[in-house]
Protein backbone atom coordinates (compact mmCIF):
# COMPACT_ATOMS: atom_id res chain seq x y z
CA UNK A 1 0.00 0.00 0.00
CA UNK A 2 1.31 3.41 -0.96
CA UNK A 3 1.72 6.09 1.70
CA UNK A 4 4.08 9.03 2.19
CA UNK A 5 6.74 6.75 3.67
CA UNK A 6 6.70 4.53 0.57
CA UNK A 7 6.84 7.62 -1.66
CA UNK A 8 9.86 8.89 0.33
CA UNK A 9 11.54 5.48 0.09
CA UNK A 10 10.93 5.31 -3.67
CA UNK A 11 12.36 8.82 -4.18
CA UNK A 12 15.40 7.95 -2.02
CA UNK A 13 16.02 4.58 -3.69
CA UNK A 14 15.92 5.88 -7.29
CA UNK A 15 18.30 8.50 -8.65
CA UNK A 16 15.58 9.56 -11.13
CA UNK A 17 11.91 8.74 -10.72
CA UNK A 18 8.80 10.08 -12.42
CA UNK A 19 5.38 9.68 -10.86
CA UNK A 20 3.29 9.71 -14.01
CA UNK A 21 -0.06 8.88 -15.51
CA UNK A 22 0.77 5.60 -17.19
CA UNK A 23 3.97 3.66 -17.70
CA UNK A 24 7.31 4.29 -19.40
CA UNK A 25 6.09 2.26 -22.38
CA UNK A 26 2.54 3.63 -22.36
CA UNK A 27 2.11 7.14 -20.91
CA UNK A 28 -1.54 8.08 -20.46
CA UNK A 29 -1.30 11.86 -20.85
CA UNK A 30 0.72 14.29 -22.91
CA UNK A 31 2.51 15.80 -19.92
CA UNK A 32 3.65 12.40 -18.65
CA UNK A 33 4.71 11.47 -22.19
CA UNK A 34 6.78 14.66 -22.44
CA UNK A 35 8.54 14.03 -19.10
CA UNK A 36 9.33 10.43 -20.04
CA UNK A 37 10.53 11.49 -23.50
CA UNK A 38 12.87 14.10 -21.98
CA UNK A 39 14.31 11.57 -19.53
CA UNK A 40 14.82 9.07 -22.36
CA UNK A 41 16.81 11.76 -24.17
CA UNK A 42 19.20 12.12 -21.22
CA UNK A 43 20.32 8.53 -21.72
CA UNK A 44 20.30 7.83 -17.98
CA UNK A 45 18.22 5.11 -16.32
CA UNK A 46 15.03 6.18 -14.57
CA UNK A 47 11.95 4.69 -13.02
CA UNK A 48 8.33 5.52 -13.74
CA UNK A 49 5.63 4.93 -11.15
CA UNK A 50 2.14 4.77 -12.64
CA UNK A 51 -0.11 6.74 -10.29
CA UNK A 52 -3.08 4.73 -11.57
CA UNK A 53 -1.66 1.40 -10.33
CA UNK A 54 -2.89 2.10 -6.79
CA UNK A 55 -5.53 4.62 -5.71
CA UNK A 56 -3.36 5.60 -2.71
CA UNK A 57 -0.37 6.81 -4.74
CA UNK A 58 -1.74 10.18 -5.84
CA UNK A 59 -2.90 11.41 -2.40
CA UNK A 60 0.33 10.14 -0.78
CA UNK A 61 2.40 11.82 -3.49
CA UNK A 62 0.61 15.15 -3.11
CA UNK A 63 1.00 14.97 0.65
CA UNK A 64 4.71 14.13 0.32
CA UNK A 65 5.63 16.73 -2.30
CA UNK A 66 3.06 19.43 -1.64
CA UNK A 67 2.70 19.60 -5.44
CA UNK A 68 -0.83 19.01 -6.80
CA UNK A 69 -0.18 17.87 -10.37
CA UNK A 70 1.48 15.01 -12.20
CA UNK A 71 3.87 14.10 -13.56
CA UNK A 72 6.27 14.77 -10.72
CA UNK A 73 9.93 14.35 -11.59
CA UNK A 74 12.43 13.68 -8.80
CA UNK A 75 16.19 13.71 -9.38
CA UNK A 76 18.59 12.91 -6.56
CA UNK A 77 15.73 13.02 -4.09
CA UNK A 78 14.68 16.53 -5.13
CA UNK A 79 11.35 17.39 -6.75
CA UNK A 80 12.13 19.27 -9.94
CA UNK A 81 8.49 19.72 -10.94
CA UNK A 82 6.38 18.69 -13.89
CA UNK A 83 7.03 18.36 -17.60
CA UNK A 84 7.12 22.12 -18.35
CA UNK A 85 9.79 22.77 -15.70
CA UNK A 86 11.77 19.69 -16.72
CA UNK A 87 11.60 20.72 -20.39
CA UNK A 88 12.93 24.18 -19.53
CA UNK A 89 15.73 22.60 -17.44
CA UNK A 90 16.53 20.20 -20.31
CA UNK A 91 16.82 23.09 -22.76
CA UNK A 92 19.03 25.28 -20.55
CA UNK A 93 21.31 22.44 -19.41
CA UNK A 94 20.27 22.41 -15.75
CA UNK A 95 18.63 18.98 -16.04
CA UNK A 96 21.86 17.36 -17.24
CA UNK A 97 23.74 18.94 -14.32
CA UNK A 98 21.18 17.66 -11.78
CA UNK A 99 21.19 14.17 -13.27
CA UNK A 100 24.99 14.03 -13.47
CA UNK A 101 25.21 15.10 -9.82
CA UNK A 102 22.65 12.45 -8.80
CA UNK A 103 24.61 9.70 -10.55
CA UNK A 104 27.98 10.95 -9.26
CA UNK A 105 26.85 10.82 -5.63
Amino acid sequence: MWNTEKIAETVKDNKVVIFAKGTKQQPMCGFSMKAIELMNRTGKPFEVINIFEDENIRPALISFSNWPTTPQVFVGGELLGGSDIVEQMFENGDLAKKIDAAFAG
